[in-house]
Parts: structure tokens; sequence; C-alpha cells
């Protein structure tokens, strides 16, 4: 038998499983086949990689220097894909990919599929600015990619010649302290919200901020903002305390605070990607809507 990059992927699979059936489990091939090609691998080998144990299997001596040498085979070949893939894009592998947005909220799943999209490439990521300012820096091609954020209430930036992929719209959502009257509410409105100290966060935009007040202000009221550019855990507990409450992503929580959504008709927030036809990612944009679907909002949210 002919050895090939398969049978070192399934030796490794073993040994990061610790057993023949979780292996089996990881890669999805039934278990009597991974037993059968194991004995295969170790037949041709001339020798036994693993220990058969009641509760698993251990990697012998020899089977340790095998699988330590699978791995950088199995990795080189990996690099030799990916850089071919992302030449074959015009990317050269070590090419900067440089992104600019407008805040933090979306960025690491934005992140995780750029670099799946040009695993050949580095990124350099900037966040704030106004929406304008960050559009104009691509537009003088000091950007490659622009995560821009939009919000109710507020002048839709000037886009002329960028592409864009959309994320979709959601609804904002407000997190209270779990001892809150409103607690328990599955909704509420801005107006039940008026008598409330506010805080926002670093990962907020100066544009969200604005879309809240202009949306408290429709309502008849002005937001008493007290506490400013707090971080996430530092937002979470004054909030804890009953301090605050705040406009928050609708991640789970810590303890002690819970997330109520605002139901007030024609509240969201947007997010986009945004390129010129020059940007790195152009040729690949049409892998986006997999790596980056849009979020499901139910449309009153919107």
């Amino acid at each position: 038998m002919e050895l090939t990059l398969r049978h070192l992927a399934l030796v490794v699979a073993v040994a990061d499983a610790g057993g023949i059936r979780r292996a089996a489990l990881a890669i999805g091939v039934a278990q009597p086949g991974v037993t059968a090609q194991l004995k295969r691998i170790e037949h041709d080998l001339g020798a036994d990689l693993f220990e058969r144990r009641a509760e698993g299997v251990v990697p012998t001596p020899l089977g340790m220097r095998f699988i330590a040498e699978a791995r950088d085979l199995l990795a080189r070949f990996d690099e030799l894909v990916a850089g071919t893939r992302a030449l074959g894009h015009g990317v050269a592998p070590g090419t900067t990919l440089r992104i600019g947005a407008t805040d933090s909220r979306d960025l690491p799943r934005i992140t995780l599929a750029l670099a799946e999209l040009l695993p050949g490439s580095e990124q350099e990521i900037s966040v704030g600015g106004e929406p304008d300012e960050v559009l104009a820096a691509a537009e003088e091609g000091r950007l490659d990619v622009v995560v821009l954020a939009e919000h109710a209430h507020r002048p839709r930036p000037r886009l002329g010649g960028f592409l864009d992929h959309d994320l979709g719209r959601e609804p904002l959502h407000v997190a209270l302290s779990a001892q809150h009257r409103f607690a328990g509410r599955a909704g509420l409105m801005l107006a039940d919200l008026a008598d409330e100290i506010w805080a926002s966060t670093s990962e907020q935009s100066p544009e969200e901020w604005r879309s809240l007040q202009e949306a408290c202000s429709r309502t008849g009221f002005s937001p008493r903002l007290r506490h400013r550019g707090l971080d996430r855990a530092s937002a979470e507990t004054v909030i804890r305390l009953g301090r605050a409450v705040a406009s928050l992503p609708p991640d789970r929580p810590g303890a002690g605070v819970v997330l109520v959504r605002l139901t007030d008709p024609g509240l969201w927030r947007r997010t986009r990607l945004l390129w010129l036809p020059d940007s790195p990612i152009a040729p690949l944009a049409s892998q986006l809507a997999r790596l980056l679907p849009a979020k499901a909002v139910e449309a009153e949210a919107c």
C-alpha cells in the first residue's frame, strides 16, 4: 500500500482523539474503516504506531516520532495550498489586508472570515472615526476593507463606487440589572427608560449613541449619559449594581445582567462590509455570503 497524506491525517486524528472510536466520530468515518486503515498503515510501516489499551490508544515511541513528522508534513501541505490559492487570486503571502471599522462590535467574526478568504494575508485593523472619514481613507488607498455600522435616524454615508456585502439589520437591546423592575420583560420601549441613567461602551461608535439620542428625543426625552466609554466588563458592573442601563449587543451577558429587546419601530443597527473594485477581496466577494451570512431578524425590527 502506498501511503498518502490522507493516511497521515488519519493517524494524527487517532492520536488527537486518543481512541479509534472517537477518531471515527471526529472525521466522519465508520469505526471499522478506521481500524482497518490503521492496521494497513502499521503493516506497511512494519511497526505499531499505537499501543491499544482499554481506555483508548497511546502512541508508541516510534509512533510519537511518526505523528510529529506527519503533523509537520500536513501543516506544510496546508501552507502550500493556501499560498498557491492566494497567489492565484493575486494576493501574495504576507500581503497586509488593511481593515477599517467604525466600531468593533462585529470585528471578531469578520476578521476570521477574511482570514479564511485570504489565507496568505496578514491583517492590520483600525477602529474608530466617522463613517465618511473611514470611507475616505479607503478611497485614498489607505484601507482595503471598511466595516461600516449604520444606525436608525442617522444620515446614510455617501458610498460612491463602493461594493458591499450586507450583514443584515438587527434590533437594539438594553442591558439591565437582573433586579431591575423591567428585567422580566420580553421587550421595552425607550419611553419606559426615560428616567434611567445610561452608560456607553468603548465598542460603540459615536454614531450609535447619536442614533439612540435621536430615538429618545423622538420619544420625548433626552437620555442622561453618566458613564462614558466603558469596556464591556466595567459597563456590566455598573449595570449589575443598578446604577445604569446601556445598549449592548445581543450576546450572552454576565451574571446579574439581562438583555431586553427595544421594540420601538424603526430602531435598528445595520452592518456592511465595503470595498472598492481594486481591493484584494474583490475577486473573492462571492464567497462572503457563505462566510458572513446576514443576521436573521424579524421584519418588524427593521
